[in-house]
């Protein structure tokens, strides 16, 4: 009897030990996604396409880390919502005052209508193509959407005035909103991006750099938000607590990288044009090509 319980602890002890190391393993892996989804997420390079040619190159490829992958997003949202909370306490205020108190400001402002009129074609878009969007997650697609988008950066600069039509953010119009949230809508093909998407729309109809990229972070709060917690209800069975505090770290890392990440691309976007991220895109698409073939 002494043997067995000998042997029982002994795998006991073993299994615990297996499960520590893959725990490990997954925490390290939540990390490393964190890394990526904050230093990606809110540039012209495709955080999506990033992600998966990491869990690729990784070889954890499967439906629950695409979920994942999608979930900690809300990290890199909320460092948006640091950043902005001024002039998104201020949008809601002004919304809030027309709805209830009838009050109206004769001086132009972004508000909600904007935020609404960028995210609606992106939501009936996603409403109508949710479960077969999951279907391109391939590093083929990936490649032609890194491609296409690079281009479209580069059409984006080349439409850019030297004198753009609105160098303030609250002077942009409710068409071009609309016009902006349309072209985000290339972001649902994996590797085009989202933010290469709506700063590069809004080159076209006319914003600077800049404030291309504030209205573009502005979009990413409601669509990002979204689409997190629909995954995260599609994926409720499957979640487990081990797995939510993976994701909470993986959150978390995602928050404080994009902080910084986000910061950082203000300061420059203003005086540096977009051809370098379509350099790096069509690069990158070139690596995966030749990853590919060999």
């Amino acid at each position: 009897m002494s043997m067995i319980y000998i042997t029982l602890n002994i795998i006991a002890y073993v299994i615990d030990v297996r499960s520590l190391i893959l725990d490990v393993r997954r925490l390290v892996f939540s990390l490393i996604l964190g890394i990526v989804e904050g230093l990606t997420e809110f540039l012209p390079i495709s955080s999506t396409g990033h992600m998966i040619l990491v869990e690729n190159i990784l070889n954890c490829m499967d439906d629950s880390v695409i979920a994942f992958t999608v979930i900690i997003q809300l990290g890199a949202i909320l460092s948006i919502t640091k950043i902005f909370w001024s002039q998104l306490y201020g949008m809601s205020m002004i919304c809030i005052k027309k709805i209830f108190f009838k009050q109206h400001d004769d001086h132009n402002h972004l508000c909600i209508r904007h935020i609404f009129l960028g995210t609606f074609p992106g939501i009936m878009l996603g409403m109508i193509f949710y479960e077969k969007i999951g279907l391109i997650f391939e590093l083929t697609y990936i490649m032609y959407g890194l491609i296409i988008g690079g281009i479209f950066l580069l059409v984006g600069e080349l439409c850019a005035s030297k004198e753009p039509r609105v160098s303030r953010i609250n002077n942009i119009t409710y068409l071009q909103a609309f016009l902006i949230g349309c072209f985000q809508c290339l972001a649902f093909w994996p590797g085009f991006s989202r933010a290469g998407a709506t700063i590069g729309g809004g080159l076209v109809v006319g914003l600077d750099r800049r404030i291309s990229s504030e209205f573009s972070f502005f979009l990413a709060v409601p669509i990002i938000f979204g689409s997190a917690v629909l995954t995260l209800y599609h994926y409720r069975s499957c979640i487990g607590l081990m797995d939510v505090l993976l994701l909470i770290a993986g959150s978390a890392t995602a928050f404080f990288i994009a902080l910084f990440t986000v910061r950082y691309f203000l300061k420059i976007v203003k005086n540096v044009s977009l051809i370098p991220f379509a350099i790096y895109r069509f690069l990158l698409a070139g690596g995966i090509y030749w990853g590919l073939m060999t």
